[in-house]
């Protein structure tokens, strides 16, 4: 039976301390890749999830504090952590989602609102990814790159515009860039989330029961559901796959 095997490979998630960017690093460990962890704010968040991923794992995890809406940071976090894993990540996953997506009206969205938003969600992996392919080595022929976008990126929705518009053109720029680094022998590829159930989603009950009945599968979706299918990107599975974005959202 074939199965996934990521050792002796190295993965860069951001927000890879929490809910699904945390799944999605404990999967790649289990699979047998070290883990770098991008994180914002929450540092007791970030040590949990560093000490739990190498006793349940024995992988080698390490954690970055960075702002990856800022050029600055992500060249210093970059040049940090690639001194640390050995000059190579095989695996990019930008997970972080920003942390001013709160809805609003057009035309009362503030300015601040929409520019770290998108700062966050798309301008970072932007930066992230000109980092590493700048330097020599540091995204080597195999690697995979994968955006974690959203349903908002796919379908128009009132109240979201700065974060609906920053996941579209994550889309767009993830099916650009496959273009571009293809003859690298680099992939690159979208999961987008629909609603998934975790803490701090804001989510009432009575929301979650209008998903559920508006979902094929008839449950919620699950960070474990989102990291399935980025350990699939990751893996030589998909080594003909690039330039796609896929949905799990259970048949929303």
């Amino acid at each position: 039976m074939r199965t996934i095997d990521l050792s002796g490979k190295a993965a860069l998630i951001t927000g890879g301390t929490r809910n699904i960017g945390r799944a999605i690093a404990q999967s790649l460990a289990e699979a047998g890749a070290d883990v770098a962890l991008f994180y914002r704010i929450n540092e007791a968040a970030a040590s949990r999830a560093r000490d739990e991923i190498r006793a349940s794992t024995g992988r080698r995890a390490e954690v970055y504090r960075v702002d990856v809406g800022d050029e600055a940071a992500d060249e210093a976090g970059i040049e940090q952590a690639l001194q640390d894993f050995g000059g190579s990540f095989s695996i990019l996953v930008h997970n972080a989602m920003g942390h001013n997506t709160s809805g609003g009206i057009m035309p009362d969205i503030g300015t601040d609102q929409w520019r770290e938003t998108l700062a966050v969600n798309l301008d970072a992996a932007f930066f992230l990814t000109r980092a590493l392919l700048r330097r020599e080595g540091a995204l080597p022929p195999g690697s995979s790159v994968v955006f974690i976008s959203s349903g908002r990126g796919h379908g128009a929705a009132a109240g979201h515009a700065p974060y609906g518009t920053a996941k579209a053109g994550l889309n767009h720029f993830a099916a650009m860039l496959a273009q571009d680094v293809g003859p690298r022998g680099v992939r690159v590829n979208v999961v987008s989330p629909g609603f998934t159930d975790r803490p701090g989603s804001g989510a009432t009950e009575d929301e979650k029961r209008a998903v559920l009945q508006g979902t094929a599968l008839r449950r919620l979706g699950l960070p474990e559901d989102v990291a399935n299918v980025v350990l699939f990107f990751a893996s030589d599975l998909s080594a003909f796959v690039t330039g796609q974005w896929l949905q799990v959202n259970g048949g929303g």
